[in-house]
């Protein structure tokens, strides 16, 4: 295992360490039932010690996505048959997974932490759900939707969509193990049948040497 290779591992070990934190929280919110709103609280006040926590800490964490980032697009410079199926679909899964972060994570997070911030709530993913409830009400079948900042509900609402895209990401990043080792566990055994080869072009070197000999 090279030392692109280790980048990459070392990375998704990190974020996987990240995760294995957050669903601790997570998990009350998307899993138990029936829903238990005392869960709420633990949550959000992670989630606001986490965005708000020192710069350290977020330097850190999106430090570790750039060097999982780093290690794939480094490996893909051979552009081998391997190169290009094991290690570009590894950086295609985890780009995604970096676009999930930046496109749904961090606009809920920003809503959480600042709750009466009505431009931030037109970035998140309530403003999808607001809209959806809005053709509904248009329909007949819902009430129509809030408007102004976010509701209680709507709080709920943004950290259930923060823990199931936590749980999407967590099977993103488990495709680019298995993508990863399968490219090492094929280059392995390349080597192997490559060695096996020479060793047996040696002995039958060393057996034509010895036929000479005599």
């Amino acid at each position: 295992m090279g030392f692109r290779t280790g980048f990459v591992i070392a990375a998704v070990s990190f974020l996987y360490g990240v995760l294995f934190i957050v669903s601790i929280y997570d998990f009350p919110l998307l899993y138990y039932s029936p829903f238990d709103e005392a869960a709420v609280e633990p949550a959000e006040r992670f989630y606001l010690s986490l965005f708000n926590g020192p710069t350290a800490v977020q330097a850190l964490l999106h430090g570790m996505m750039a060097l999982g980032l780093i290690g794939l697009v480094a490996k893909l410079h051979r552009w081998t048959d391997a190169a290009k199926y094991y290690d570009g679909g590894s950086l295609v899964i985890y780009m995604a997974a970096v676009c999930m972060y930046g496109a749904v994570s961090v606009p809920n997070l920003r809503l959480i932490a600042n709750p009466n911030n009505v431009d931030y709530l037109d970035r998140s993913s309530i403003r999808t759900q607001r809209e959806k409830q809005a053709e509904d009400a248009a329909k007949g079948i819902a009430p129509p939707p809030p408007t102004g900042p976010m509701t209680g509900e709507e709080r709920i609402a943004a950290l259930r969509i923060l823990g199931a895209t936590n749980s999407i990401i967590v099977a993103m990043l488990a495709g680019v193990v298995l993508l990863q080792v399968s490219d090492w566990y094929l280059g392995r055994q390349e080597k192997l049948a490559k060695d096996a080869e020479r060793e047996k072009q040696m002995a039958e070197i060393l057996k034509v040497e010895g036929k000479k000999d005599k």
